[in-house]
């Protein structure tokens, strides 16, 4: 998996991509989740899937550690210039 110019690709097709503080469908606009304040949200809506802190993705709002944001960049290349909230929203909807 691989971020590039806004976009999440693995292989040769575009999972997703980013506009402003949504993670999108394919190279389309309709939202999977959106980030607001360290949290995961379900497509445009206010349920939250999960959350960052610490550096760890962490259970809706609680403080279960579902993973460590570090070991989720090494699956994702180029995702140094990604914020940890778009890392953890990748992790939980593609890789987990």
């Amino acid at each position: 998996m691989e971020y590039k110019r806004d976009r999440i690709i693995e292989k040769s097709k575009t999972l997703a991509n980013i506009k402003k503080d949504r993670l999108c469908e394919g190279i389309g606009s309709s939202a999977i989740c959106n980030i607001k304040d360290d949290r995961v949200r379900e497509k445009i809506g206010s349920s939250v899937v999960c959350n960052v802190k610490n550096g760890d993705v962490r259970e809706k709002t609680g403080s279960k550690r579902l993973a460590k944001i570090s070991d989720i960049r090494k699956e994702i290349r180029n995702s140094e210039s990604l914020s940890d909230p778009f890392v953890a929203a990748v992790w939980y909807y593609f890789i987990r």
